[in-house]
């Protein structure tokens, strides 16, 4: 009896063994070897059925399930293990930005509708002329200054030449002469040089030759004030002939005008007439 248990035991468990090793496991397809021969090239313009979906995304059948089919020719699960060239798909182009369309299209546009308007060209500043506007004056020149000046002048290459004004200055020892024109006759005169002495006149007529020759000299002064007041008394007395001679001789005066220096130019005027006429200063003008 127990040798019969025994025996009944041993086949279960052979029967269990068996059924464990008929069930085949799941098979790794791409663990399978691969027959080189049984190789099928696609064309290089296949596509997958569903060109929309990926290629890497679509299932992979379940091998469980396909268990009864375990048996299938090799050669169709080697082609499902090659892997299938794949095109590369382009990423679509990048939309332009509308914004930058629209500046773009509105220039265009622009340019062939609007005419053309050019803006004044901005002319440069001329700084040496905006700063040639200094001005001197070098005046009280006489004849022979003048001559000195107009000597060095042209060192200073100017770009106007000097405005030059003149007038008459007399110019002396600084007295003052008191004269009576003479009358008809000499005799006449004569008469009056009496006469003006018995009023406390001194007076003598002028014998030397010249424009005064025959004049009452009244006297000769230091200051032209004293020389006027003589003039007034006699023409108080009556004798409103008299007048009053400034004795020195007429000197033409020359006045330089220098415009339009920059500061460059002006410092070579200012050295110029310190080594000609340092006695002559030049002075500011507008």
């Amino acid at each position: 009896m127990k040798w019969f248990i025994g025996t009944l035991l041993v086949l279960n468990m052979l029967t269990a063994l068996y059924g464990a090793l008929k069930q085949k496991p799941e098979t790794d397809i791409h663990a399978q070897d691969v027959n080189a021969a049984q190789l099928k090239l696609l064309p290089a313009d296949w596509k997958p059925p569903q060109a929309s979906a990926p290629l890497a995304s679509a299932p992979l059948p379940d091998v469980a399930s396909s268990a009864p089919q375990a048996q299938a020719p090799q050669v169709a699960s080697a082609t499902a293990a090659v892997p299938q060239p794949v095109k590369e798909e382009k990423a679509p182009a990048k939309a332009a930005d509308p914004v930058k369309v629209d500046v773009k299209l509105a220039s265009a546009v622009l340019a062939k509708t609007a005419p053309e308007s050019k803006l004044p060209e901005a002319k440069p500043v001329d700084t040496q002329a905006a700063a040639a506007n200094l001005c001197y004056s070098w005046g009280g020149l006489d004849p022979k200054q003048l001559e000195r000046v107009q000597g060095g002048v042209p060192l200073l290459k100017l770009a106007t030449p000097p405005q030059a004004s003149v007038v008459d200055e007399k110019r002396g020892s600084g007295k003052a002469w008191v004269f009576y024109p003479p009358l008809a006759t000499q005799a006449e005169t004569q008469t009056l040089v009496a006469e003006l002495k018995g009023k406390g006149f001194d007076s003598y007529i002028v014998q030397t030759a010249g424009e005064y020759k025959g004049y009452l000299s009244m006297g000769l002064f230091s200051r032209e004030e004293g020389a006027q007041a003589l003039v007034k008394r006699l023409k108080a007395a009556g004798y409103d002939k008299a007048k009053v001679d400034s004795r020195g001789d007429v000197v033409k005066v020359t006045t330089l005008t220098f415009r339009q220096l920059d500061d460059a130019t002006a410092e070579k005027l200012k050295a110029l007439q310190k080594r000609l006429l340092p006695g002559k200063p030049l002075a500011s003008c507008r």
